[in-house]
């Protein structure tokens, strides 16, 4: 470790932090408020700290972005932010959120199948593909084993509807890095977020949020809070100043503490169970990340990666 790297890895620790207690923070505040005014308020929170900062340190580049730019950018909005965002919302609704973070944890997984059928990025050496079998491994006993030995079918629709949102976010990291290719990472999460906040605040609408009583609840405002500003904003700059810094494959391999630290805040905070399938299925899910991600010596590459 080169010296004054340390700070770096806590930067990224952080990051993995804030984004392992974001499960348990949607989890506490979907259990009160419908999910499309819980989007909103969290992208719109996200929105009015990452658009300023855009407006300071790329003016002229937003002065020139032509209509297909923008076209890019509404696409980004649509699958990352609206897509992925609701169907991370209502599926916690119906699931534990230990649970939710274990499958988050095959959120660079997804990633790496998804561009390599997309993009047809392919890993070297072929051993490195024995990550997405214990990934999938791990996923299968918390999705699959578990509700056979204890059936609950919200728990596995759940479960299923977060399958899908993590294949969304695969499908946006893969979209987001093309874009990457003409624009900056700062860029592309900015402008993406806002407009899937002004696609949010459509679909908040239909729930008539003004209305709501937990509009007056401070509980609500905390999180919406922590979502925005926590998780979205600074723990995505920090673990862009971590890829920035340490190369994109240091920095990804800490993405297997999302459903570590997913999970303990889940036991502490919200007393959930912890069963043996899903310890298992954790472990196999980070085996699977450190087998794909470590190590490896390629150019830095910036892909976002979403709680």
């Amino acid at each position: 470790m080169k010296l004054g790297s340390w700070k770096y890895y806590i930067l990224l620790i952080l990051a993995m932090v804030f984004w392992g207690g974001s499960w348990v923070s949607v989890k506490i505040v979907v259990s009160n408020a419908p999910p499309m005014t819980v989007g909103f308020f969290r992208f719109l929170t996200a929105s009015l700290i990452f658009i300023p900062i855009l407006l300071v340190t790329h003016r002229e580049d937003i002065q020139s972005y032509t209509r297909r730019d923008i076209g890019l950018f509404f696409v980004l909005g649509l699958v990352g932010v609206l897509g992925y965002g609701v169907l991370f919302l209502v599926g916690m609704q119906f699931t534990s959120s230990a649970q939710g973070s274990i499958i988050a944890g095959v959120n660079p997984i997804t990633v790496s199948l998804l561009a390599f059928l997309l993009l047809n990025e392919r890993l070297a050496p072929k051993w490195r593909y024995l990550g997405f079998l214990f990934s999938f491994l791990g996923i299968f006993f918390v999705v699959g084993v578990q509700s056979f030995l204890e059936f609950r079918p919200d728990y596995l629709i759940g479960n299923l509807i977060l399958l899908c949102g993590m294949l969304t976010w695969g499908l946006y990291s893969v979209l987001g890095k093309k874009v990457m290719t003409r624009y900056s990472s700062l860029e592309t999460t900015a402008i993406g977020i806002f407009f899937g906040t002004v696609l949010f605040f459509g679909a908040a609408l239909t729930e008539q949020f003004w209305t709501l009583p937990i509009m007056a609840d401070p509980a609500f405002w905390l999180h919406i809070l922590y979502l925005g500003i926590f998780v979205t904003v600074v723990g995505f700059l920090f673990y862009f100043i971590g890829i920035e810094n340490l190369g994109a494959s240091r920095a990804a391999v800490f993405i297997s503490l999302v459903p570590v630290f997913g999970t303990l805040f889940s036991i502490l905070i919200l007393s959930e169970p912890l069963y043996w399938t899903f310890i298992v299925g954790l472990i196999l899910v980070v085996i699977g990340i450190l087998v794909i991600n470590y190590p490896r010596k390629e150019k830095t590459t910036n892909t976002a990666t979403n709680p």
